[in-house]
């Protein structure tokens, strides 16, 4: 008996995408910068509030698109690197939580 054969990755069965999809809600500076005053204390909670990260079982990681100017103290459960030098640059603190 003979078996088909699986072509092309638009098939769901020909490769398992879902093993190395990493799942994260990701945050950039620019949307910190944007709904964020200078000294605030940026959390889960807090991007919630503001409709950033809404899902709540999901970690949420912040990228380093965009420019900050505000001293921000960022919680998160993952940074870039780009996004934490670029927090740190403005005097602001990066604080990765436990899952």
């Amino acid at each position: 008996m003979r078996m088909r054969k699986l072509r092309g990755p638009h098939m769901k069965k020909s490769m398992p995408f879902e093993n190395f999809r990493t799942h994260t809600q990701p945050v950039n500076l620019a949307d910190l910068e944007a709904r964020f005053d200078d000294g605030a204390e940026v959390n889960p909670t807090a991007l919630a509030e503001r409709r950033l990260a809404t899902r709540k079982d999901v970690p949420v990681k912040i990228l380093g698109q965009g420019e900050l100017k505000k001293k921000l103290t960022v919680h998160a459960h993952a940074f870039s690197k780009t996004a934490r030098e670029k927090i740190e640059a403005a005097g602001g603190t990066c604080t990765i939580l436990e899952s």
